[in-house]
């Protein structure tokens, strides 16, 4: 059943203009209005693309920092959730690729809880089907699970999605094909090895 996403609704895109403007008037309440309704959503989306929560806390921060240090030169927006996903998923990227050139290859470790939420048809998985997925998820390349989370926990369009990561809507097709791929894959290797024992 189609349902319409909460980033397209017109009254919700009103009010984060409005806070927008209130930004650029240096006023805090618009900044403040913004960060309590998309936090939760900006973690768990900085969550997908780096399983290490206070590196996402931190980017998270540092976005509605830039922002507000820059509200007099920031530019007009008509989609402000696209544009704070957009900013933290660039600057985990740039957090990461620091970190790398700094200490080599690091392992992308996701964190082994379970969320409680874990997309629409996950009620109805069992533990073990969500505690595979999760292992699944955390063995594939970060560009592969950010795409995921935004295609299936957050609901985003595949043009959305290109604005997000910064590339064009071919690769975002192309990297979603990968990444259910390599579900895939991983998911049929763990069914077979509980089989085995």
């Amino acid at each position: 059943m189609y349902q319409e996403n909460d980033y397209t609704k017109p009254d919700q895109n009103a009010d984060d203009v409005v806070y927008w403007m209130q930004i650029t008037n240096d006023e805090r309440a618009g900044m403040e209005a913004l960060y309590v309704k998309y936090t939760r959503e900006l973690f768990r989306l900085g969550m997908s693309i780096k399983g290490d929560r206070s590196l996402v806390k931190d980017c998270i921060q540092e976005v509605f920092l830039q922002i507000w240090q820059y509200r007099h030169t920031v530019k007009a927006t008509d989609n402000v959730k696209l544009y704070l996903f957009k900013c933290l998923s660039n600057k985990i990227h740039k957090e990461v690729g620091k970190d790398k050139k700094r200490y080599g290859h690091l392992d992308t470790d996701l964190e082994t809880e379970v969320e409680q939420e874990t997309g629409a048809g996950a009620s109805f998985m069992s533990l073990e089907k969500k505690i595979s997925l999760n292992n699944a998820l955390s063995q594939i390349p970060s560009r592969q699970k950010e795409v995921i989370h935004l295609l299936y926990y957050e609901n985003h369009s595949y043009e959305d999605i290109s604005k997000i990561m910064g590339i064009n809507v071919q690769s975002v097709y192309t990297l979603a094909w990968k990444a259910l791929a390599n579900l895939k894959k991983r998911m049929v290797l763990v069914w077979f090895f509980y089989l085995l024992f």
